[in-house]
């Protein structure tokens, strides 16, 4: 019997103690923060965004479908100002 993702980690989430209380709204990181604080490996010359603003736009990219670099391309072309904004590619 094949094995999805999902059986998977509902196979390991069983031993979870579902009485913990959920953390509190301040204590969550967002996920623009811990993308934010990665380091990023480029030189200098030549940036002209931050990473973790580019990785949130792969991320939103390839939840949306997107399965190949050419793919993220057209997404991030077709991207509206909005979309942008947020993830701080102004």
């Amino acid at each position: 019997m094949p094995s999805s993702l999902v059986d998977v980690l509902q196979r390991h989430c069983e031993d979870i103690d579902s009485a913990s209380p959920d953390p509190e709204p301040s204590q969550l990181t967002s996920l623009a923060e811990a993308l934010g604080r990665m380091p990023d490996p480029r030189r200098v010359r030549g940036r002209r965004y931050r990473l973790g603003s580019l990785m949130g736009l792969c991320l939103v990219a390839v939840l949306g479908g997107a399965t190949s670099l050419a793919a993220i391309a057209r997404f991030a072309a077709d991207t509206d100002y909005g979309l942008r904004e947020q993830l701080g590619l102004t």
